[in-house]
């Protein structure tokens, strides 16, 4: 196993169990020794079989305790590594492997598949073990006591596998049935919890829940199956077993009446048989937890061989000063559709330009490439000449500072979010400055605690505005030579995002950074040094508004949509 290993820690687990059973073993001896005593009486030779058989119990007691916590420990242990090791990869995988998959999937991975292998390590592995060894000394033992009866109580293990192990492979697939089927019901139980508001406006609660039923369902059935299987193994294994007791207790009766068979034998055998059962059966069930096991393991290795985003490059000398951002000939496509074709643009510190085009012209996209979100199909992006590819995604990133139009506010207190990702001390006048910045101060000084009030999950105490707020506050307190924002104040009111674009102006000049906004609102764009027109997934003109205006029809018509779009 890759994943999880069979460390020292677990191996002396493991051999304080199998130190266990083999006092497990002597008892059943001790029992037949005290049965034989002609003389029940309170002799010195009774006295010390039982003080033997109570120092046995203690120590077993305390072997079984000290392994029972270095395997859990141990298991534990490296259930953590493996989910911190997941947790990073996921957080380091590319913006494309998350497009294609469903997050409370991923959380089940991480969670549930987890957690079988640790039931696998901590659980199968020791049991088989111990039971190996219990399976054999038991048989030792009971040859050597009467292997006429040991022979007998072996008959019945071949017949409970003839029937137990065709069942059992049934199983193994309805495990990874269901294991898949739990994924998917954690994804889709995930996702309309998180989606609930969408849900209610759109009056959709009978459709999400007729979507949740189907997986609730779906799983239904398959622990039905398992039912019907474990409905049959179990009973059958208990006939099988009574079957076997009476045998063996009829057939040790006639021994005893004939005397060739001491009345303490037989009461080993049927202890010994009694201690037998359960290590079969962990044995016998080894097989399938570990097909659950590989099938766990299987889509846990999925994720970790995912090739993650690149890491390890050394950052690179930048010179202080005004920066040059450039794209030349940069095309993009998303699953062999292109989205942009041969995009030349430029943005320069102190300067603000804007992104303009119709819904689904390839802004965002541009400002996924310019992120490195996504590799560029074709082309290249540089900053003051030197290729992107030549930072590491870490340096290069800290190069912007990114509003999304997305809600993109965490689950913690104002502080959290606006102290999101920042790699130095942040002070409270820092925070409030910002605040202030986008008009929040008044708003945060209100509330009980301060920046330290939570906002609720994903920011749901603040309306839409405010969230755009708090990330266009969080946004500037990093260090940054480009500030990006994308449709960044689509909720606010023309007053408000009028004083906060005044704002960032200032901004941009006292940190001598650029500024490139994408939006719609013509007073967001009118006023940018230089605007690139988007259209058919390639800049088709730039310039000024008023240049744009005179020399562009296409961004005439543009222009003129909007203006009737605000009057509305």
């Amino acid at each position: 196993m890759k994943l999880l290993k069979i460390t020292l820690r677990l191996l002396w687990g493991i051999l304080l169990s199998m130190i266990a059973s083999l006092l497990n073993l002597y008892l059943p001896l001790l029992v037949r020794h005290f049965i034989n005593l002609k003389q029940f009486a309170w002799s010195g030779l009774s006295k010390k079989v039982l003080l033997l058989g109570g120092l046995i119990l203690i120590g077993n007691l305390l072997v079984s305790s000290l392994s029972d916590y270095l395997i859990s420990s141990e298991g534990d242990r490296q259930v953590r590594q493996l989910r911190l090791r997941l947790q990073k990869q996921v957080l380091r995988l590319p913006q494309k492997y998350f497009d294609q998959q469903i997050s409370g999937n991923l959380t089940s991975r991480i969670i549930n598949d987890v957690n079988v292998l640790r039931s696998f390590l901590t659980e199968t592995i020791p049991a088989v073990v111990t039971g190996s060894l219990t399976i054999l000394g038991t048989m030792l033992i009971t040859f050597s006591l009467d292997w006429k009866l040991t022979l007998l109580m072996l008959l019945v293990f071949p017949i409970d596998g003839l029937v137990t192990v065709p069942l059992g492979k049934i199983s193994e697939v309805i495990a990874d049935q269901t294991q898949s089927s739990l994924a998917a019901l954690t994804g889709v139980t995930s996702e309309s919890i998180k989606q609930i508001k969408t849900v209610k406006l759109n009056k959709a609660e009978e459709d999400v829940f007729a979507k949740n039923a189907r997986e609730i369902n779906k799983l239904y059935r398959l622990s039905l199956k398992g039912d019907r299987i474990a409905a049959m193994i179990r009973p059958l294994q208990s006939m099988l077993s009574f079957c076997l007791i009476m045998a063996v207790v009829l057939y040790g009766i006639l021994r005893v009446k004939s005397g060739s068979l001491s009345t303490g034998t037989l009461g080993a055998f049927m202890m010994y048989f009694f201690q037998i059962i359960g290590p079969i059966n962990n044995v016998a069930l080894f097989y399938s937890d570990r097909k659950q096991m590989l099938g766990a393991t299987r889509k846990i290795s999925e994720i970790i061989n995912e090739t993650a985003e690149e890491t390890g490059k050394e950052q690179l000398a930048v010179a202080p000063g005004s920066s040059l951002l450039r794209l030349d000939q940069v095309s993009f496509a998303y699953q062999d559709l292109p989205v942009l074709e041969k995009v030349d643009l430029e943005a320069r510190s102190g300067e603000k330009i804007a992104l303009v085009g119709a819904t689904g012209a390839g802004k965002t996209t541009l400002a996924n490439v310019i992120t490195r979100l996504y590799p560029v199909a074709a082309g290249q992006i540089s900053l003051n000449g030197q290729a992107s590819t030549d930072f590491s995604l870490e340096q290069w990133r800290g190069f912007f500072s990114v509003v999304l139009q997305e809600n993109t506010i965490i689950s913690g207190s104002i502080r959290d979010n606006l102290t999101l990702g920042l790699n130095r001390k942040v002070t409270d006048q820092e925070l409030w400055e910002a605040l202030a910045l986008v008009r929040l101060e008044e708003y945060a000084k209100k509330l009980p605690k301060g920046l330290d009030s939570l906002l609720g999950e994903s920011g749901k105490q603040l309306s839409g505005g405010q969230r755009q707020r708090m990330q266009i506050a969080r946004a500037c307190l990093r260090d940054f030579k480009f500030l990006l924002l994308d449709e960044a104040t689509s909720n606010l009111d023309a007053d408000t995002e009028k004083i906060i674009m005044t704002a960032l102006d200032r901004l941009k000049r006292d940190k001598n950074c650029g500024l490139i906004t994408i939006a719609h609102r013509l007073a967001t764009i009118a006023n940018s040094d230089r605007i690139y027109f988007i259209k058919n997934k390639t800049v088709v003109a730039s310039g000024s508004h008023e240049e744009l205006l005179e020399k562009v029809p296409d961004y005439r018509r543009y222009v003129h949509e909007q203006q009737l779009k605000e009057k509305r």
